[in-house]
């Protein structure tokens, strides 16, 4: 089957590297014009086998997890799912850009019961995405207020670290509070999964990956006189954590 015209984006197929996309082929099948080549290709060759070479079904479908997943939305997707589903994140390798995270998902679901519903979760999120709320609100168990703000910015700042360092979300993290009227605030900076972009660096003509982390803006309300807590988080993967230790923090009890 030949690839959808809508699919042939360079820059997203550049930004997986070649290795990926061997192990790609071998699990799916090679592209005709790529089968002499094997051990010597290059991404321009790989571009021009999707776009000229009939590709089997198992490839397409690698390709249309590529574009439907292999995007800051779908890696929280993929992650958000893996945890309802209690999969531990380093079932797949998470040092990776969102484009080289969704082939290797794909991979590795191929020959795993656990992550085929974690799949099919993901990709129900992604295309319901468009009905989910931007705020996530709870109440807890009673309407409470709480003391010694500082100590418990310094406690909710110690645990988001502990999460980001065993989620592999970096170990950047930033907590700015206030309270206003009994409305506490709490800004939550923290740094997230890695990202490899195609860019072309100053100074420079030829295109490479160039690594980082970038940094999200979480914030975290909560109305003591009612006991409301509002969470607006940037990837929904984080909202129950952020519930549940906020909890923790300030009154000793996740609920």
């Amino acid at each position: 089957m030949t690839l959808p015209l809508a699919y042939l984006d360079v820059a997203a197929i550049e930004e997986v590297a070649v290795a990926v996309w061997t192990e790609v082929f071998e699990a799916t099948g090679w592209p005709m014009s790529l089968v002499e080549k094997k051990g010597s290709i290059g991404h321009a060759d790989i571009v021009d086998a999707l776009r000229k070479d009939s590709l089997s079904d198992e490839l397409l479908h690698a390709l249309e997890t590529l574009y439907e997943l292999g995007s800051d939305a779908g890696r929280d997707a993929i992650v958000a799912a893996m945890n309802d589903c209690h999969i531990p994140l380093d079932t797949i390798s998470q040092n990776s850009g969102e484009k080289e995270f969704s082939l290797r998902f794909y991979l590795a679901q191929r020959n795993d019961a656990a992550l085929v519903d974690v799949f099919a979760r993901a990709q129900i999120q992604i295309q319901e995405g468009g009905d989910q709320k931007r705020y996530n609100d709870f109440l807890g168990k009673y309407a409470r207020s709480f003391t010694n703000l500082p100590a418990k910015i310094d406690a909710l700042r110690e645990h988001v670290l502990e999460h980001c360092k065993k989620s592999d979300l970096g170990e950047h993290v930033h907590v700015q509070a206030f309270e206003d009227d009994g409305v506490f605030v709490f800004n939550v900076l923290r740094s997230h999964h890695t990202r490899k972009p195609l860019a072309v660096v100053p100074g420079q003509t030829a295109r490479a990956t160039i690594q980082y982390r970038p940094v999200h803006a979480d914030i975290l309300r909560y109305e003591a006189s009612v006991g409301r807590l509002r969470i607006a988080a940037r990837a929904t993967s984080m909202v129950d954590f952020y519930r549940r230790t906020l909890g923790a923090v300030l009154f000793g009890d996740q609920a």
